[in-house]
């Protein structure tokens, strides 16, 4: 569930005289100048597999939440395998042990997401059947042969679906769905601040409505061709709604009610020609998965 955060300390003194304690942290890497013998910022450390870093200005703690508690348990970096709320609350409440002030630093970036086991490769149904978020196209990345991504960025978050096996290596078909908030508003808005609040199983729940009433907003179609679907004018027409250049630019300057006409009539395509099942198993496993976490 919970995956990336970061906590950005605004009393940048009180924090680096934390950090700067040998105490709390043995090793700490800084910025030399040989000339001058001046000790630059930032400085930087490592708790567990977390990021933290003094600024000039500020300072700050970030990582996955879920490879911290892998490393933990077994020194490995990762973030394929589930990640409970029993495992979210104990490696927060790890960093409230280890890090000052982490109980009323507020969180600033979050990601939130779910690994589905498909009965696919992820990759080409990343490529084929996820299609647009809200009639927009997404960016591609293949992360060097290790995986298709799909990504769909808005103002206040992005939305990411990739291959999550392929990343590390997996023989299992592993598919990730994740919300990335770019603008802490979008989260607060749901109720979550500080770390604590991700302990809250109702903010969690939260979280996920939320995440589903965006999955819920992407188009995802079955393959088709133009021999299954057998009217050559549905074909041609749901040819041309699943291109999102014909959203963004053929009718973008189109009469709302024209655009809003159009998605209608992409709908009931959808329906009359069943191909919305891919979508429709993709939402049942997040669910079920969700129920999962969140009970254990």
């Amino acid at each position: 569930m919970v995956d990336f955060v970061k906590l950005n300390y605004g009393d940048k003194e009180r924090f680096e005289n934390f950090v700067m304690d040998k105490k709390n942290f043995e090793d700490v890497d800084t910025v030399f100048s040989y000339h001058t013998g001046e000790v630059k910022y930032p400085y930087k450390t490592k708790l567990g597999s977390m990021d933290v870093v003094v600024l000039k200005n500020s300072g700050h703690v970030k990582n996955s939440l879920h490879k911290l508690y892998n490393y933990l348990e077994s020194k490995e970096e990762h973030n394929h395998n589930d990640f409970s709320y029993s495992k979210i609350c104990e490696t927060v409440g790890f960093l409230f042990r280890k890090m000052i002030d982490a109980k009323t630093t507020k969180l600033t970036q979050l990601e939130f997401g779910f690994n589905l086991e498909i009965d696919r490769t992820p990759e080409t149904l990343i490529r084929r059947n996820v299609l647009m978020h809200q009639y927009k196209g997404g960016t591609n990345n293949t992360y060097h042969g290790r995986g298709e991504l799909r990504q769909f960025g808005h103002s206040n978050y992005f939305i990411k679906v990739y291959d999550k096996g392929k990343q590390f290596g997996l023989d299992t078909n592993i598919l990730r769905f994740e919300m990335k908030f770019i603008k802490a508003k979008e989260f607060q808005n749901l109720g979550i601040y500080k770390l604590e609040d991700l302990e809250d199983k109702s903010n969690l729940r939260r979280l996920f409505i939320y995440l589903l009433n965006r999955f819920d907003e992407l188009i995802i179609v079955d393959d088709y061709d133009d021999v299954s679907i057998g009217s050559i004018k549905d074909y041609n027409a749901l040819s041309r709604f699943t291109n999102p250049n014909y959203w963004t630019e053929e009718i973008k300057h189109k009469h709302q009610q024209f655009r809003s006409r159009q998605k209608k009539q992409f709908e009931l395509l959808l329906k009359k020609n069943d191909l919305l099942k891919t979508k429709a198993y993709l939402r049942t496993l997040l669910v079920q998965k969700f129920i999962q976490l969140i009970n254990n």
